[in-house]
C-alpha cells in the first residue's frame, strides 16, 4: 500500500472482504464487539500481503518519495502532488469501503465520517508498513495493528 508504486494489490480487497464475510458468518454477537472482531479479521488478512512483498513496498515508498522530492524542489509552497494525492485518496476510499463493510456486518455505526476514519487508518498503516520494512519487528507491528483496531472500535456505537 503506497502511492506512486501503487501497491494496492488487486487481491487485497477480495482477500480482506472474504476474511470479513467469513468472520461475520460465525459471529453470535453484534455491535461494537462484533465490529472489533471484523476489523481484526480484515487487518489480519491484510498483513500477510504486506509481508509477502517487502521489495514491492520499498520500491513504492522510494517512488513516492522521489516524486515528492521533485515536487517540493520545484514548488516549495504547500500544495498536493497530483498523482500521489490521487493514489492516497484511492487508498482512503478502499479503506472506507472496508470500514463500512465491517460496520454494516456488525450492526455498528461510525461516530465520525468514515472518510476521515479511513484517512487516519491509511496513515497509520503507511507508517506501520514503513517501520516494519525498517526493523522487521513482527511483535511491534502486531501491537500497533491491535491498537489500531481497538482505537477504531472506539469511534463506533451500537446501531
Amino acid at each position: 500500500m503506497s502511492a506512486r508504486g501503487k501497491i494496492v494489490e488487486s487481491r487485497l480487497r477480495p482477500t480482506i472482504c472474504e476474511a470479513v464475510e467469513k468472520a461475520a458468518a460465525s459471529l453470535d454477537i453484534t455491535g461494537v464487539r462484533a465490529l472489533r472482531v471484523l476489523l481484526h479479521a480484515g487487518v489480519s488478512a491484510y498483513w500477510p500481503l504486506v509481508k509477502a512483498a517487502p521489495a514491492k513496498h520499498i520500491r513504492a515508498y522510494e517512488a513516492t518519495v522521489q516524486s515528492l522530492r521533485e515536487r517540493w524542489e520545484v514548488l516549495p509552497e504547500s500544495a498536493p502532488e497530483p498523482v500521489d494525492s490521487i493514489v492516497f485518496r484511492e487508498m482512503d476510499a478502499e479503506v472506507a469501503n472496508f470500514l463500512q463493510l465491517c460496520a454494516d456486518r456488525s450492526g455498528a455505526q461510525w461516530l465520525e465520517p468514515v472518510d476521515d476514519i479511513a484517512a487516519y487508518t491509511v496513515s497509520v498503516l503507511q507508517g506501520t508498513v514503513l517501520r516494519w520494512l525498517a526493523d522487521s519487528n513482527d511483535e511491534t507491528t502486531l501491537v500497533v495493528l491491535d491498537d489500531l483496531v481497538s482505537g477504531l472500535a472506539t469511534r463506533a456505537a451500537e446501531v
